[in-house]
């Protein structure tokens, strides 16, 4: 049963590359560490702008900084290697004086970032505009060692929807059944909290305030609500999808179903095993 497993921030590493070597026992020896050359390198280009390397990301790179054995790069074409950020940096000026650092690059400018500061060692991802993509710089490397394991079962789909507009404001906080309720991404995660606590459901440690994961031996999903609702849901048990398949898009019978088969969040089933 794997384990996506929690710690501080000095053990990230150890901790990543434990969690998916348990089901991907092959991935770790595909990883290249940055060289010391390169580091220092990074180091002056952002000593110019008065911050230093984010500790988490100094942790990766001595790593796997030069391939990561595609755990950034498994959803298209981005680049995520120490020689393309480095590539990249000169051209960043405005970026980095605002601290922001784009440490990926796409073709499309599908690029990502971190919110740097000098005190915050696991900073904040961004998309390239600044906005919220990922809590911490640890969360985005499990929550992409999550959709690597995601991929290894039998049964996947992925539904979206935009937020409902049919129901009367003062009726909201009454509402149990609509599977699309919530104006704002703060609306929508607390609605999946309460939704999935009422069924006993609990979330993996690395969601956070967009991103609501839970996994088990048996099954697997993730619901991001940055832009109404989208869900990718993924098992292996042939009765479980025959259920579930149909109801990915109202969220009261989706974790009524869960909640029958078992209890995920921390890698459990129901009897506590794992």
């Amino acid at each position: 049963m794997v384990e996506f497993q929690e710690g501080t921030l000095d053990t990230l590493m150890e901790r990543l590359c434990s969690s998916i070597s348990g089901f991907d026992p092959e991935w770790v020896t595909h990883c290249v560490p940055a060289t010391e050359e390169q580091l220092r390198q990074l180091k002056d280009i952002l000593a110019e702008y008065n911050y230093t390397i984010p500790a988490a990301y100094l942790y990766y790179l001595r790593r796997m900084g030069q391939d990561d054995g595609g755990l950034l790069e498994d959803e298209g074409d981005e680049e995520v290697d120490i020689g393309t950020v480095l590539e990249l940096l000169p051209g960043k000026c405005e970026d980095l004086k605002k601290g922001l650092f784009q440490f990926s690059d796409h073709w499309a400018d599908a690029c990502f970032y971190m919110k740097l500061s000098n005190t915050e060692d696991n900073p904040m991802v961004t998309d390239w505009g600044g906005v919220y993509v990922t809590e911490s710089f640890e969360k985005y490397l499990f929550q992409k060692a999550f959709h690597m394991y995601q991929r290894g079962f039998a049964y996947t789909d992925f539904k979206s929807a935009s937020v409902c507009d049919h129901h009367e404001r003062k009726k909201k906080e009454n509402c149990r059944t609509c599977p699309y309720c919530g104006e704002t991404v703060e609306e929508r995660m607390d609605f999946i909290n309460q939704m999935a606590e009422s069924y006993g459901i609990k979330k993996a440690w690395f969601s956070d305030q967009a991103h609501f994961i839970c996994y088990s031996a048996g099954y697997a999903f993730e619901i991001r609500v940055c832009t109404g609702y989208s869900i990718e849901f993924c098992c292996n048990d042939d009765k479980l999808w025959e259920q579930v398949k149909y109801s990915l898009s109202s969220f009261p019978e989706f974790f009524m179903y869960l909640s029958e088969f078992g209890s995920c969040g921390d890698g459990n089933e129901k009897s506590g095993t794992k």
